[in-house]
């Protein structure tokens, strides 16, 4: 303060204090202290605010900013909550959905389904209004399921700020919660909750076993560009034994249904099928490593070749060479004064220049070598993938996710699939 603001001009004043950068009058050498105790004051101030706020979190008074959806905060006491007549019955159905075997997405299309307001459009909470706004998510659903305030129970202090000059929170343990039961008045049974959280146990338990589809990750939704999830669906047959199918669909129509997107089915094992067939028949060409490099010499025939570069690159080597040379030579001319102090100033700062302009180009075109080393390097990396993939019956998904960018799949069932490198025109009509 003491030396920016003098240096740029800035006059500063501080009234409390009684100083003022334009009259200094002495008191400038008490505020590095008084900065000091102001400091300890606020620490002070802070660790007496938090102290308050936990004293009240034990007594099962509620210092949340915003409240759990289904509760509303009394009128008498802004730190107690009450029920909220209606949103409580959302709460109860929801956890009854779930206990008749409903999943949370399923739950969260029904509500969106009936036009009933979510949470955060509910509370009327100053939020960016986007497509999904007043749409029920999944999260929403899994918050509401494993919320404990839901039997009463209040939990507060889970999170904690770094320091009292730092906004930025971090997640406690456990053991530093603040839980207090039987501290509102509960919407749901103990027992219901418990079995809704002993079915959230073993979708986690499945989840962890479930089968990594070969394209997964790699189809998007050609329309909202949304990664698209698998499903599977029971078919049941008359005469025939009952299958199960697998398919692909836009993850924003199977959560949110109306007005996000649409479902854009297709067919998993076909999708498999269609692309590992179009993938042998697009590479087949690419198998021979001559034509390959054939290929690749064309898509760059307007590009200098490695001998090109290195040759010009000894050319710009050998005029530097020279200007070293002519440097070396002026300051002989002017030891023997054959040239002047004026004309060798002159003469050296040309020379120097033109030295500079030959290292600029030395440097550019050792990036360019090394970069064609590199791009040869993927080349070769490519062919052997290629290769990899034409010699196996059955791909595996890594060969396959080097070799394939994306895979949209359209409304139509069009499919767009797009490779890590580049092929000709001609290849990609075929």
């Amino acid at each position: 303060m003491f030396k920016y603001f003098p240096e740029h001009n800035i006059r500063y004043i501080a009234i409390l204090e009684n100083f003022d950068t334009l009259n200094p009058n002495g008191v400038e050498d008490m505020i590095p202290f008084q900065t000091i105790v102001n400091d300890w004051y606020l620490k002070d101030i802070s660790k007496k605010i938090k102290s308050v706020r936990q004293n009240k979190m034990r007594q099962g008074l509620y210092m949340g900013s915003t409240v759990a959806y289904g509760y509303k905060r009394s009128e008498e006491n802004n730190c107690k909550l009450e029920i909220d007549e209606y949103a409580s019955q959302i709460v109860k159905r929801i956890f009854k959905l779930r206990i008749e075997g409903w999943t949370p997405t399923m739950i969260a299309r029904k509500l969106s389904d009936e036009n009933i307001e979510p949470p955060s459009s509910y509370n009327k909470r100053n939020i960016k209004k986007t497509y999904t706004t007043n749409l029920w998510g999944l999260s929403t659903i899994n918050q509401i399921l494993s919320n404990p305030i839901y039997i009463g129970n209040l939990v507060q202090r889970k999170f904690d700020k770094v320091s009292y000059k730092s906004k930025k929170k971090i997640k406690l343990n456990k053991d530093q919660w603040i839980v207090i039961e039987n501290a509102v008045e509960p919407i749901i049974s103990k027992e219901i909750f418990e079995k809704v959280q002993e079915m959230k146990n073993k979708n986690v338990a499945n989840f962890n076993k479930k089968y990594d589809y070969l394209l997964k990750g790699l189809v998007v939704c050609g329309d909202c560009g949304r990664t698209m999830t698998v499903r599977r669906r029971k078919i049941k047959r008359k005469y025939k034994e009952d299958s199960i199918e697998t398919y692909y669909c836009c993850t924003n129509n199977i959560r949110y249904r109306n007005g996000v997107c649409s479902l854009h089915y297709f067919n998993e094992e076909k999708l498999n099928k269609i692309v590992i067939s179009y993938l042998r028949h697009i590479l087949k060409r690419y198998s021979n490593k001559d034509e390959m490099q054939t290929i690749y010499q064309e898509q760059n025939k307007n590009v200098f070749s490695q001998k090109d570069f290195e040759k010009e690159k000894e050319t710009y080597i050998q005029k530097r060479n020279i200007l070293k040379k002519a440097l070396k030579d002026l300051y002989v001319d002017k030891t023997n004064n054959i040239i002047s102090e004026v004309e060798f100033v002159e003469l050296k700062q040309e020379l120097e220049n033109d030295k500079d302009i030959l290292n600029n180009k030395i440097n550019e075109i050792e990036e360019l070598i090394e970069k064609n080393e590199q791009e040869a390097e993927n080349h070769q990396v490519m062919f052997d993938k290629i290769n990899e993939f034409l010699s196996l019956k059955n791909p595996s998904k890594q060969i396959l996710l080097d070799l394939i960018k994306k895979i949209e799949i359209m409304e139509n069932k069009q499919i767009k699939i797009y490779l890590n490198f580049n092929i000709k025109k001609e290849d990609e009509n075929e």
